[in-house]
């Protein structure tokens, strides 16, 4: 495969994995809701649930700006360290809420799994067709 038509490739993959994470995320609905619920009187300075949304937004926007252009708007850099930064596994909140939610939250956990997925093939991209392209100028 040459590499216009990987990168055409990785680019519908990215696509097709971003609207099967909104399809996780419309069927985990009430998970949400019961989590919203659990720590909407936490006193926590980070929830699961705001890190859900802070997440899910980024890696989506990052993944928007990829399928449509073909690249981010943010200098390669910068965007593969935000996203490093946003590595789901990494942030305390979401570890030991992952641990010790035991089965109560079985959408969620798919949904940060397929999120950090993603994250890490939109890293990949940037990496392989951005930076790649900037260092052969």
């Amino acid at each position: 495969m040459k590499q216009n038509e990987a990168e055409i490739f990785e680019r519908n993959r990215l696509s097709e994995l971003k609207a099967r994470l909104f399809t996780y995320e419309k069927a985990m609905k009430d998970e949400r809701r019961k989590l919203w619920e659990t720590e909407k009187e936490s006193e926590q300075e980070y929830t699961v649930w705001s890190q859900l949304e802070l997440l899910s937004t980024y890696i989506y926007g990052y993944v928007s700006q990829i399928a449509s252009y073909g690249y981010t708007r943010q200098e390669p850099r910068e965007a593969i360290a935000h996203l490093h930064q946003l590595s789901i596994f990494d942030i305390d909140c979401i570890v030991d809420w992952y641990r010790n939610s035991g089965d109560k939250y079985p959408k969620i956990k798919q949904f940060f799994e397929l999120l950090d997925y993603i994250r890490l093939l939109t890293l990949e991209y940037i990496e392989r067709y951005q930076l790649l392209e900037l260092t052969q100028k």
